[in-house]
């Protein structure tokens, strides 16, 4: 989702490792609504920049180290032998 404001555009974004890697890249968080969807103010003329940025994310470490701490949270109480 968009809003705009003078100089500035509101961009929500609903992964919580894609809002990490963007905050890393130096975006500005401004507040969270619902359970995960994360709101960045960012300036308007880097509004390009921050589509390629989480776009980039995708094809990261960061997203491949993500998708493993997901896959280790759903692990059970078990060993195997």
């Amino acid at each position: 989702m968009e809003n705009k404001t003078d100089e500035t555009v509101r961009r929500d974004i609903e992964d919580l490792g894609a809002g990490a890697y963007l905050l890393m890249l130096g975006y500005k968080v401004i507040g969270k609504k619902e359970r995960s969807t994360f709101v960045f103010e960012i300036p308007a003329k880097d509004n390009d920049n921050f589509d390629r940025d989480q776009l980039e994310y995708l094809n990261s470490d960061f997203h491949r180290f993500d998708a493993c701490l997901m896959s280790l949270k759903k692990i059970h109480n078990q060993v195997n032998k």
